[in-house]
């Protein structure tokens, strides 16, 4: 065994601390497979196959040839069903099935990948809105992916569950890709500081009391008020910046805290170095 899991009890933060050290997400698999055997409840299978099908989702995400990654993340959509069949309660089945759809739809023609969208919306809408799980940092930047890139959907409203994905980091984490992603919509949308302030002043009335849902709620975000929209890259109210003054804060704040960060992952000095040249773009 390369990574000797075969131990007396599922270690599962022993198991993600490997997870963040390896790109080989094929020998991760095949070793959580085996893992099955010692499950001893619904909740560790559970377990289990959510990080076999976020290690099918990594694995597509490396190959190069077409049919190799639907087959991956075909495997991750699988896998990801097991643990919503095995604990319908935890929100990274979902999570990791909607990740997997995401990936597959864009290999795929625009009238499959339009296809795909309500799939993914619906395991969103069960984490955040059935689920009530708000605090679910990836749900929000999947949401807004989504709605960034959908041509009849509101491209604001993208913005907004951005920066909720962003204020939902956990504590400990990096999530450089996070912070890259709210940055980049901030600087192409490019509002002045006049607009925010009258966009926010507009959005008030509707996410605090105008929301039938969470999605609907966080639609709005930006008219929260100051207390709840305090954020940790700036010390001036967001109201009083553009949107390029403030994806600019970000970049920097990400910068800060990677540069403070003991042992970046592979993934996280990769996703650093997105940002970097990002950075360059907007130079």
């Amino acid at each position: 065994m390369k990574y000797l899991f075969l131990i007396l009890a599922i270690n599962f933060a022993q198991l993600d601390e490997v997870f963040t050290r390896s790109t080989d997400y094929a020998a991760l698999n095949e070793e959580l497979v085996q893992l099955l055997d010692q499950a001893e409840s619904s909740a560790e299978k559970a377990n289990l196959y959510w990080r076999i099908s976020r290690n099918y989702l990594l694995l597509g995400q490396q190959e190069t040839k077409r049919d190799v990654k639907r087959s991956c993340f075909g495997e991750g959509m699988r896998y990801a069903g097991m643990a919503i069949r095995e604990n319908p309660k935890d929100p990274q089945g979902y999570m990791w099935h909607c990740a997997n759809v995401g990936r597959d739809c864009q290999t795929r023609n625009v009238m499959e990948q339009a296809a795909a969208v309500p799939k993914m919306s619906t395991d969103l809408t069960m984490i955040l809105d059935k689920l009530g799980r708000t605090d679910y940092s990836e749900a929000w930047q999947a949401l807004s992916e989504i709605w960034w890139a959908h041509p009849f959907k509101s491209s604001d409203a993208a913005i907004n569950f951005a920066r909720k994905a962003a204020l939902t980091i956990p504590k400990g984490e990096l999530r450089i890709t996070t912070l890259t992603h709210l940055a980049n919509l901030l600087y192409q949308r490019n509002w002045s500081a006049e607009k925010r302030a009258s966009a926010a002043a507009e959005s008030g009335p509707k996410y605090v009391a105008g929301a039938k849902s969470n999605i609907d709620k966080y639609a709005f975000f930006d008219g929260a008020s100051a207390s709840e929209l305090v954020a940790p890259w700036t010390a001036s109210a967001l109201t009083a910046l553009s949107d390029r003054e403030e994806a600019l804060a970000i970049a920097a704040y990400a910068k800060q805290i990677y540069a403070a960060f003991p042992t970046p992952s592979p993934i996280e000095q990769q996703d650093y170095r997105i940002l970097l040249k990002r950075l360059t773009s907007w130079q």
